[in-house]
Formats: structure tokens, C-alpha cells, sequence
């Protein structure tokens, strides 16, 4: 490895560790935890080395936001390429959204910030449009008439943001000890697998699309 591919490898690197830490800390607290200074201190790095590689702090958000975009777009992309009926692909379509916010709930939560939802729309418009299209013939393939196809979209994103939201905003432990204590044991054993859960919720709406 020559001198120069080192040094775009360990700029690279250096890149990557920022973005680490900066998710690690709004983990650990929010977003509003997340500056230079305390990516700077977690990577024992000074700030004007942080500098070097991000403009600002919402230098550093943006490239995170759109490491998650780039992420999910390749677990979608992997999805359609399966030779997978309609109904099945929309499954496991929303059950990468479901990983991604479940194992990545600090990094949803900003990519779905409303403003800088905002701000996505205008940067990812051609991307957000090929999206639109390839939902658009799935839920067609599933004999949604044509007229009622953006309510369903709308439909399943609500529902699918509707379930992330809630076991993502409220840990599954507490949410039980909660229903416990108000004698509500069937709602609480709800808790105890939220991915099976979710899993049917979207099963179910996709087979009573063809009612529509």
C-alpha cells in the first residue's frame, strides 16, 4: 500500500470514528449531547482535528442522516431483488425499517426529524421519487385499484412509523412493568417479542388491502 492510499485510508477511518462516537452519544443522551467537543473528547481527538473532517456539528449530522438512507436503500434494493411476490416483499420491506430503528434508534429518530425530513426531500428528491415508483407497483401487483394506491402507502408508513415510534420512545421492559401494574397481563405479554408483534400487524393490514 503506497503512502498516499494509507493516508486516504486512515482519513477515512478517522471519518467514520467521528460519525461512531457522535451516534454513540446521542445513544447515551440526544442529539443536543452531540458537539465537537464532546466527539472530540470521546475519540480522545482535539477539536481542530474534528474540523479537519466536518465542517460543524450539522456537518456531522447530515453525513449520518445519509449513511442511513445509503443503508436502508441497500437492504430495499437487496429486498426487490428477491424473487418474492408483492405481499412478501413488502413484509420484509418494512421489516428492514423495523431492524434498522431497532437497532439504530438514536439515527432514525434524526432521519425523522420533521425539519430535517424537510431538508431530505429537496437533497434525495430523484432517489425519493424511484422509491415512490417501485412502492407504487408493488402495491399495485397486491390489486390495489389505482386511485386508492397513495392512501395505502400512506397508510403503511403510518403504521410502520406508528409501531417504531412507540417501541423506540418506550423501552419494552418498562412499558410491561407498566401494564403489570395496571393488571393487564395479555397487553403486557405483547412486549415480550414486539418484532413478531409488528411482523403480524403488517401481515394483516397487507391482506385486507385487497378490500380496497
Amino acid at each position: 500500500m503506497s503512502t498516499t492510499e494509507r493516508r486516504v485510508r486512515q482519513k477515512a477511518e478517522t471519518r467514520q470514528r467521528i460519525l461512531d462516537a457522535a451516534r454513540l452519544i446521542a445513544r447515551d443522551k440526544d442529539w443536543n449531547a452531540v458537539t465537537i467537543r464532546s466527539i472530540a473528547d470521546a475519540i480522545e481527538y482535539t477539536a481542530p482535528i474534528v474540523y479537519e473532517h466536518f465542517e460543524n456539528k450539522e456537518d456531522v449530522l447530515h453525513s449520518i442522516v445519509r449513511q442511513g438512507h445509503e443503508e436502508i436503500k441497500a437492504a430495499f434494493d437487496s429486498v426487490l431483488a428477491q424473487p418474492m411476490d408483492a405481499n412478501e416483499k413488502l413484509v420484509q420491506l418494512s421489516m428492514v425499517q423495523w431492524n434498522f430503528a431497532t437497532s439504530q434508534p438514536e439515527v432514525f429518530r434524526l432521519m425523522h426529524n420533521p425539519e430535517r425530513m424537510a431538508q431530505q426531500r429537496e437533497q434525495m428528491r430523484d432517489e425519493m421519487h424511484e422509491a415512490r415508483c417501485r412502492m407504487n407497483s408493488l402495491f399495485s401487483e397486491l390489486g390495489v385499484r389505482e386511485q386508492l394506491v397513495p392512501e395505502a402507502i400512506f397508510n403503511w408508513f403510518c403504521l410502520i412509523t406508528g409501531y417504531i415510534n412507540l417501541i423506540t420512545n418506550v423501552k419494552p421492559d418498562e412499558a410491561e412493568r407498566h401494564l403489570k401494574a395496571l393488571n393487564d397481563p395479555a397487553m403486557a405479554a405483547l412486549f415480550k417479542d414486539t418484532t413478531s408483534l409488528y411482523e403480524r400487524a403488517i401481515r394483516r393490514f397487507l391482506h385486507n388491502l385487497s378490500s380496497l
